[in-house]
């Protein structure tokens, strides 16, 4: 492996975090945010079902990134930027555009036209990335996408569609990674990524909101984990969208007092991060990050 060789290597979401990408925010108005070729339904179910305000302040949104990576930065976290692709406004949530399992960096496959001018900004860092598939079937965005120790667990739903997930068994399959994915079913449309519905801060714990999913979904997540119920208030808040830079170390917003209460209750030591501005599409710190490498 040459020295400038990024590993890639992501056995779960919890374990300590090495390298990750993330991207300021480019300025943004409302024909960057919806960049639509045709009828575009599901944007309706997501414009019905989640609060989302397009017009933010672009100097404040970075002004709350860097501050967010000047954390990650002091906790030994290499921060790698992505180059800016002028006019897309959903840049900042790298999350979406790829995701490691294990020692493969998966790119993904999004659904709409605007978002896959997002792959551009990572095209240099791809060339260096020591295990690159690309998921070149159906759709797929990383916000669907979580790595536990034992499970892939993918939602099936807005932005990733069963062709999409077919084709990420058959990459993993050819690049030798034995995991079982398991597919999670909303009970409705509009959700615009799973992790604003269930994400996993700690090992064996999980942030839930339970009405999101189908039943069948919701029981096998009760039998997998220690679930911690949001409130609709905090779903729409996306609040359930943390970021683990350790096993038992936790980025928060500052407004998720009662969840970061109950997760401080677990041995947690959470990290408050204004990100008021950042979610306003919506988006938090799960989402404006793509981690890379893992120990």
């Amino acid at each position: 492996m040459s020295l400038d060789t990024i590993k890639v290597n992501l056995p779960s979401e919890m374990a300590t975090l090495k390298t990750v990408v993330m991207c300021f925010a480019n300025p943004v108005n409302v024909t960057s945010i919806f960049q639509y070729k045709g009828v575009d339904v599901a944007l309706f179910y997501q414009l019905w079902h989640n609060k989302i305000n397009p017009f933010f302040d672009h100097d404040k949104v970075c002004s709350q990134q860097q501050k967010f990576m000047d954390i990650l930065n002091s906790n030994g976290v290499r921060v790698l930027l992505a180059d800016q692709i002028p006019g897309c406004g959903t840049q900042h949530y790298t999350r979406d555009i790829g995701f490691a399992i294990d020692n493969v960096f998966f790119v993904a496959n999004p659904r709409r036209h605007n978002r896959k001018q997002e792959l551009g900004g990572i095209h240099d860092l791809l060339s260096k990335f020591s295990k690159v598939a690309h998921i070149d079937n159906g759709a797929i965005e990383g916000g669907d996408v979580i790595v536990d120790d034992n499970y892939i667990i993918i939602g099936l739903g807005e932005e990733t569609n069963k062709e999409g997930i077919d084709c990420l068994k058959n990459k993993m399959q050819q690049s030798g990674i034995d995991r079982e994915i398991i597919t999670l079913e909303f009970a409705h449309r509009g959700v615009i990524h799973l992790d604003t519905k269930f994400n996993i801060p700690i090992k064996g714990v999980g942030l839930i909101h339970p009405k999101s999913f189908k039943s069948k979904s919701l029981k096998w997540l009760e039998n997998q984990f220690d679930l911690i119920e949001a409130t609709d208030e905090e779903m729409k808040n996306i609040e359930i969208n943390t970021f683990s830079i350790s096993p038992k170390k936790v980025v928060m917003q500052k407004r998720s007092s009662r969840l970061a209460s109950l997760l401080e209750k677990k041995g947690v030591e959470v990290i408050f991060v204004d990100y008021s501005e950042v979610l306003k599409l919506p988006g938090a710190f799960r989402c404006t990050t793509l981690p890379i490498e893992r120990i």
